[in-house]
């Protein structure tokens, strides 16, 4: 499959990019950023006060105002490869509504889209810039976060179940225990009350039981299908099989729902399969001037050492000519919006255009390396994200 771009529409243009790129920053109301606070402007009967364009974003989504909203997102469930994959997907296959494609944030990457999800701001803004950054002399996990690292410190923007609590509605987020309490929660997810539950099955039982209490908003998170991604990669049987199972537990929840509530399908990017592993630590004019490498491989934070900035970028652009899009720091606010998680990215936002992914062998495991499913791009694939009313 050739990746694709999908150039974005930015009000007035934005400074420092390269002739012919536009951001990737999508234009209210069909982004992530608009679905929570759609959800709770619809779930509230229209008196959440959210974000400017609540309104029109819930109507371009297919919400009204009445019935409680419960929005799942699922780990990892492009909007192309869902549309791919609807043989393995009766319940969603027989709907009559079909699903909006609507687009994530860049980076299209869980910790980013996940933040913007429930904050309706950029990665730029929340400091959410990737799968990890550079922190100290090493390189921090933004889904767990160092030790000493509060997320709610680190990510300062308003969610929108804070924004819910301080109007005086409750809002619950459904998903494994063993999220509760992570630095990817207390950055994202905090003003929602928590209720943790390991199988599929059990979160939409949970989610039912906030319905019937009349919570406005419930959000119901499943990672399975983005761990199978991973492992097997998205074109693999395992992870049709995934979907399958998906399909079958939604069916089962929606039966029982139908009427009493409004529920939502949604995503956080889309995933890749690798054809190609660029090992820096192989390559020396890619290694030569380079202190750390962080992000993913699919969007690389590349931090030059002092001195070697110009000289870095101008190697790493002769390298990759035309097979990457490659931002500088002046550049990378108009990828991932202006604000304090630009510092975080350094030099380069190295972002492959095909089946590429960076790797360093030198610091990152065997394991992730070998990981024939990755997202992070600008591709279509990796992108564009379902938002499907379902009933």
């Amino acid at each position: 499959m050739t990746a694709q771009y999908i150039p974005g529409q930015v009000e007035g243009g934005r400074e420092g990019l390269p002739p012919g790129v536009q951001a990737p920053v999508p234009p209210p109301p069909l982004w992530i950023g608009s679905i929570m606070s759609a959800a709770a402007h619809a779930g509230t009967e229209g008196a959440f006060a959210g974000a400017g364009g609540a309104s029109s974003a819930a109507e371009s989504f297919g919400l009204t105002t009445g019935e409680p909203v419960i929005v799942i997102l699922v780990d990892g469930l492009g909007y192309n490869q869902l549309l791919g994959h609807l043989g393995h997907a009766p319940t969603l296959r027989g709907l009559t509504n079909r699903p909006v494609a609507a687009q994530t944030c860049a980076p299209s990457t869980t910790a980013a889209a996940l933040t913007s999800l429930a904050t309706g701001k950029l990665p730029g803004e929340t400091r959410m810039v990737g799968y990890s950054v550079r922190h100290g002399s090493g390189v921090m996990n933004l889904l767990q976060f160092a030790e000493g690292v509060d997320g709610a410190t680190w990510q300062p923007e308003e969610t929108v179940f804070e924004a819910m609590a301080s109007q005086g509605f409750e809002s619950v987020v459904v998903t494994d225990q063993r999220f509760i309490g992570t630095g990817l929660t207390h950055a994202a997810m905090r003003g929602a009350r928590f209720v943790g539950a390991k199988e599929l099955g059990s979160r939409f039982r949970c989610a039912g039981a906030e319905v019937r209490k009349h919570v406005p908003l419930t959000y119901v998170y499943w990672s399975g299908i983005d761990k199978v991604g991973h492992k097997y990669g998205p074109n693999s049987r395992e992870w049709a099989e995934a979907l399958e199972d998906f399909d079958a537990e939604l069916g089962a929840f929606l039966s029982t729902v139908d009427g009493t509530a409004q529920v939502i399908l949604t995503a956080d990017h889309g995933m890749v399969e690798v054809d190609l592993r660029v090992d820096i630590a192989r390559i020396a004019e890619l290694s030569r001037g380079v202190e750390v490498l962080a992000g993913e491989g699919r969007a690389a934070h590349v931090h030059a050492e002092r001195g070697e900035e110009r000289a870095v970028e101008e190697r790493w652009r002769n390298f990759w000519e035309d097979r990457a899009w490659i931002f500088n720091r002046e550049e990378i606010p108009a990828i991932v919006g202006s604000g304090p998680g630009c510092d975080l990215i350094g030099d380069l936002l190295v972002m492959p255009k095909g089946d590429a992914v960076v790797v360093d062998s030198r610091s990152q495991t065997a394991s992730s390396i070998a990981m024939p499913g990755v997202h992070g791009s600008l591709t279509k694939v990796e992108m564009e994200i379902p938002v499907w009313r379902l009933v």
